[in-house]
């Protein structure tokens, strides 16, 4: 069996995205969803009901009473605060699998996976891109799952990727490539067609790197969610020597019509955003 053939198989035998999850953000997308719906696809699963009335009821929010209404908590939040929560509740626990090459970065790897998604988020907002604020943060919440993946296979080969970045030869995905065959990329834009996510979510993840190369349909979220990868590894939210080397970065501002002084406000909005879903997500921003 080839080494692609053994990832594609590690690939088949990974659970599934958690459908409570995906059903619910069929209903967020929505312009006007029924909260009655959404509780009860909720509801069936005690992990999320307990976590959602634990935001509700967190120092965060600061109620002036408990709530202890699944429902009555699921308005309160709304849209955007349900879909970091549950999204970054399911992403969390698929980002602490790595148990060998990428595991160095394992705690690294959540949190850049959250900041670009927060960053993309800012970016789409700032640009006033008309693309589902659901398809975004979930695009870029699991734009590095194939390095879940791949971290089993990468152990031995690691130390090998890792020098040809550093020497400033190859970026990191162009080493993955050259060293293994392929890349996290495309890895995880098999993971996400395995969780039957839709094309452009698809597409996001396999080029975040090569968004030129994103079928045009696509492009857009691909070059947003490639964007927001660049400019949180800027602020600090890189993954060890992944963060070294970023290709198309002048092309990608030139094409969103970003200049510096754009640039100065994303980060200031990003850091006040990503310390609100840190808070949210359960996890600390720094």
């Amino acid at each position: 069996m080839s080494l692609m053939e053994e990832i594609i198989a590690a690939v088949d035998e990974m659970p599934p995205f958690p459908q409570v999850v995906q059903r619910a953000m069929q209903v967020l997308a929505e312009p006007e969803y029924e909260v009655s719906g959404l509780v009860d696809i909720l509801k069936v699963d005690q992990a999320v009901t307990a976590n959602i009335l634990k935001l509700c009821n967190s120092a965060y929010f600061g109620l002036p009473r408990k709530v202890s209404s699944l429902k009555e908590a699921v308005v309160y939040l709304g849209a955007t605060q349900l879909r970091q929560l549950l999204l970054s509740g399911a992403a969390s626990k698929i980002y602490e699998k790595p148990n060998e090459g990428y595991a160095v970065f394992a705690d690294e790897l959540w949190r850049h996976a959250l900041a670009t998604a927060v960053m993309a988020q800012v970016i789409r907002r700032h640009l006033r891109l008309e693309i589902d604020e659901n398809m975004i943060f979930t695009a870029a919440l699991l734009h590095d799952v194939g390095k879940v993946v791949l971290s089993a296979f990468v152990s031995d080969k690691y130390r090998v990727i890792e020098n040809l970045v550093e020497n400033g030869k190859r970026s990191f995905q162009e080493a993955e490539k050259e060293i293994l065959g392929f890349d996290h990329a495309e890895i995880g834009g098999k993971i996400a067609e395995k969780w039957d996510f839709p094309p452009a979510i698809i597409a996001a993840i396999a080029f975040h790197h090569e968004p030129f190369r994103s079928p045009k349909e696509f492009r857009l979220l691909a070059e947003l969610v490639a964007l927001a990868n660049n400019l949180v590894v800027m602020v600090g939210y890189g993954t060890g020597v992944d963060g070294l080397a970023c290709r198309g970065h002048d092309l990608l501002l030139k094409k969103m019509k970003l200049e510096e002084k754009d640039l100065e406000k994303l980060v200031l909005l990003f850091q006040t955003e990503m310390e609100k879903t840190c808070d949210i997500a359960g996890v600390g921003s720094g």
